[in-house]
Order: structure tokens, then C-alpha cells, then sequence
């Protein structure tokens, strides 16, 4: 593992017994490759489609959903084991969980970088636990065993932005957009996607009339929902992320839009093919760029486009697309181009081999 905090926690994941809970997002993944040797396996909850997978194919007993904890009694679990997140409401969200979850004299384990706000996360949770502790500094990581009082949950929540709750973010005519913490970009409309969409109306005259549509990696579904005037009669949007599809969900069954929401890594679940794809890729996994995430989805889209058909991508202007797209599609064009984002078309797929 090349993420130090997962080394500490892997190694309280070994030396601890009893009903113990690992949250985990993105940043979490490669902590998996140690399960087997685990002696004492944790329940696991994720919101992260792959990860919960992975999880699965390790025989841990495994949730995939917002880091929903309701099901989860109070002051049930000895131990809980968690990689701070990115985005800050999620990891409120988790330190109040762990404070109605946790039996008196119950742990929680809670690690991360020092640039990642940890020392910060590691003294709150000390608050809402009502037992402060003291970080321990290892190199770049803050780790710290934090024990919960018998009035845990009494103490003062950490602000969450209301973290399970959507809401309304945006509205274009007839349109509201509901989004929520816990995916990227959450309180706005991407401006790339807006760019994406505006391209696809420019070239929706030379366009064979798409009879299904695929939002890949579809975020709260702001693709689909500015797609909606296709005359398709099959939609598919799909993402890794649990926050994502319950927006794009709750966004589909409020415009009316008959669609299926799928959860999938990069569009792996699914095996039919597409008329129109559509994709604003994500670019980040866990706290660093992952440069192999392009590569997944190109692959997908290449492997999911109907013969004949176009995928529509926008991507940040450094990205190259461009390069990595020639090995999958025989046309590969470019349609705009911000100082931000460039949008692509891209079509008539090579054959393997």
C-alpha cells in the first residue's frame, strides 16, 4: 500500500476483536488486498461500487449504500475503523455515526495525512466522543484510538450540511436539479458538462436520431436531465458512487424521465450497447489524480457504443484524451475548447486485434 494511514489501520484492523465496523471510500481501496489475512474481519460499508465488490469477493460481510449507518444499532459496535475522506461533510457524518453506534468504552480508529485536516478531525471526534484524545504523529500521518463515553451521543453534532438530505442546487426552465454532499461538485452545475451539452445541440442534426442513451459516470444525472429532448427510448445512467445515484435517481423520477440507474465501476456492470454515450469522466480516486480512470472509461465506452454510434465526452483541457482515444475510436475529433475543458466526439470503433 502506498497510502501510510492504511498501514496503521491495517494493522488495527489485525490486533482487534469483537463487532467491529471499516468505513470506506475511495481512499480505502487498497487496504482490501490485506483482507484475507485479516483474523478478525469487520463489517464493511462503502460508497464506493467497486470497492463493496471487492469487498464481497473477500467474504466481508458488506453495505453499499451513502454511508446510510441507520441499520446499525446504537452502542453496538466495539470498534470502528476509519481513512478520513475527502469532503468534510462525510467525515462529520461518519465521526456522528461513530458517536450513536459505538457501546460506551467502544473505539473509534481514525487516521489519515497531516494536509488532509486530520490532527483537526482526530480533535473533534475526541469532543463529539466526550473522551478527548491525542493524535499520534507517524512521518505524514496523524492516527489516533479514540474511546466513546457512556454519553456520546449526547454531545454536540459535528455540522454535517445536512449530509443525507438532497436538496435543490440549480434549475434550467422546467428543470430543478436536486443534488447532496458527498459527491464532487455537488452545490453547482459542472461547466464542462454545460459545454458538453451545448456541443450535443449543435451537433444533434447530423446526429442519426439516438435510440438509447448512456450517461457514464453520471454524477446527479445533469446529462441526462439536459438530454431529455432525444427521442431515445432506452436510458441508462450509471456511477460508482451511492451519493451519485441516489441523486440521479431522485432527478429522473422528478422530470418524469423513464431511465434505469446503475450501479457500476466505469460502466462494468453493464453489457449492452449504446446509440449516444455521454461522459464527463472523473479524474480524481481518493486524494490523488488517477491517470488509469480515463483509460477505464474509454475502454468502457469503446466496448459499450453501438456501431455507428458517437460518444460525447468533456474532460479539463490537460487531460489527453485525444492520445488515449486513437487506440479505441477510428474518429477522434474535437468539437470545442475552453481554457477549462475541451469537448470530444468520438466514433467508428477499431476493431480489436
Amino acid at each position: 500500500m502506498s497510502d501510510a494511514p492504511l498501514h496503521w489501520l491495517d494493522q488495527q484492523i489485525r490486533r482487534t476483536q469483537g463487532r467491529t465496523l471499516l468505513c470506506a471510500d475511495d481512499a480505502t481501496a487498497a487496504l482490501l488486498a490485506n483482507a484475507p489475512n485479516w483474523p478478525h474481519k469487520p463489517r464493511l460499508i462503502s460508497n464506493r461500487w467497486d470497492i463493496a465488490e471487492l469487498a464481497r469477493a473477500h467474504e466481508l460481510d458488506t453495505d453499499f449504500n451513502d454511508f446510510d449507518l441507520d441499520a446499525i444499532e446504537d452502542h453496538s459496535l466495539d470498534a470502528m475503523f476509519y481513512r478520513v475522506s475527502k469532503e468534510k461533510p462525510v467525515v462529520h457524518h461518519l465521526i456522528n455515526q461513530a458517536a450513536r453506534v459505538l457501546k460506551p468504552g467502544g473505539r473509534l480508529l481514525l487516521c489519515g495525512l497531516k494536509n488532509e485536516g486530520t490532527k483537526t478531525y482526530i480533535d473533534k471526534a475526541g469532543q463529539r466522543l466526550g473522551n478527548p484524545g491525542r493524535a499520534e504523529k507517524i512521518g505524514e500521518v496523524y492516527a489516533a484510538v479514540l474511546v466513546a463515553s457512556p454519553n456520546a451521543n449526547a454531545n454536540q453534532a459535528l455540522d454535517t450540511d445536512d449530509y443525507p438530505r438532497l436538496r435543490p442546487i440549480a434549475e434550467h426552465g422546467n428543470l430543478t436539479f436536486w443534488s447532496k454532499p458527498g459527491l464532487f461538485g455537488w452545490k453547482k452545475i459542472d461547466q464542462g458538462s454545460a459545454l458538453l451539452i451545448e456541443q450535443l445541440n449543435s451537433l444533434r442534426p447530423s446526429l442519426p436520431e439516438p435510440l438509447s442513451l448512456l450517461d457514464l459516470g453520471c454524477g446527479y444525472g445533469y446529462l441526462s436531465l439536459m438530454s431529455a429532448h432525444l427521442p431515445a427510448h432506452r436510458r441508462v445512467l450509471t456511477d460508482n458512487n451511492a451519493a451519485a445515484l441516489l441523486a440521479a435517481r431522485h432527478n429522473m423520477h422528478s422530470a418524469g424521465i423513464e431511465a434505469d440507474v446503475i450501479p457500476a465501476n466505469a460502466g462494468d456492470a453493464l453489457n449492452e450497447r449504446f446509440d449516444l454515450i455521454l461522459c464527463n469522466p472523473p479524474f480524481h480516486q481518493g486524494f490523488a489524480v488517477e491517470g488509469e480512470l480515463t483509460e477505464r472509461f474509454l475502454t468502457a465506452a469503446a466496448r459499450l457504443l453501438a456501431p455507428g454510434g458517437t460518444s460525447l465526452w468533456v474532460v479539463n483541457a490537460f487531460i489527453p484524451l485525444e492520445r488515449k482515444a486513437e487506440r479505441h475510436f477510428s474518429q477522434v475529433r474535437e468539437l470545442a475548447r475552453t481554457p477549462s475543458f475541451k469537448v470530444l466526439a468520438l466514433s467508428q470503433i477499431q476493431l480489436a486485434g
